[in-house]
């Protein structure tokens, strides 16, 4: 099992190649492992809203990109793809440019429900907003 990923599942070079809306906003899949799927985004002019921050749904793809990755990482038999089932994020604090670190981690499964939550922190280490979802594993 390499960098977390199983024989018959996305590796993730797979993964990165099929995520092209987080490769279009530019976020850098760093590692995965069982424990954590670590995600790097800079913050660019070009997504920011009118008021001169970052748009929340350019951080929020950044951060499910990152919960994608670790959970594909983790599916086994019978199950080859998960669905975001439901999302709730909070933003905290605004991003004004700079690298954004996503670290996701897997609080729980209950058999194909995965409940994943993932942490964006700004280049001062200030939590700029979480992201708890539930994905949906299913079978093919």
């Amino acid at each position: 099992m390499a960098n977390g990923f199983d024989a018959g599942r996305f590796s993730p070079e797979e993964f990165i190649a099929r995520d092209r809306l987080g490769a279009l906003l530019g976020a850098r899949f760093v590692s995965v492992t069982p424990e954590q799927c670590l995600y790097e985004y800079e913050a660019a002019a070009a997504h920011f809203n009118p008021v001169d921050t970052l748009h929340g749904g350019a951080l929020f793809t950044v951060m499910d990109s990152s919960q994608g990755m670790l959970v594909h990482s983790l599916l086994g038999p019978p199950y080859r793809r998960a669905l975001t089932g439901t999302a709730t994020i909070k933003y905290l604090a605004p991003v004004r440019g700079g690298k954004v670190l996503v670290r996701t981690t897997l609080a729980r499964r209950e058999g194909r429900k995965l409940f994943v939550h993932s942490d964006a922190v700004d280049p001062n280490g200030t939590t700029v907003a979480t992201l708890d979802e539930i994905w949906i594993a299913v079978a093919e």
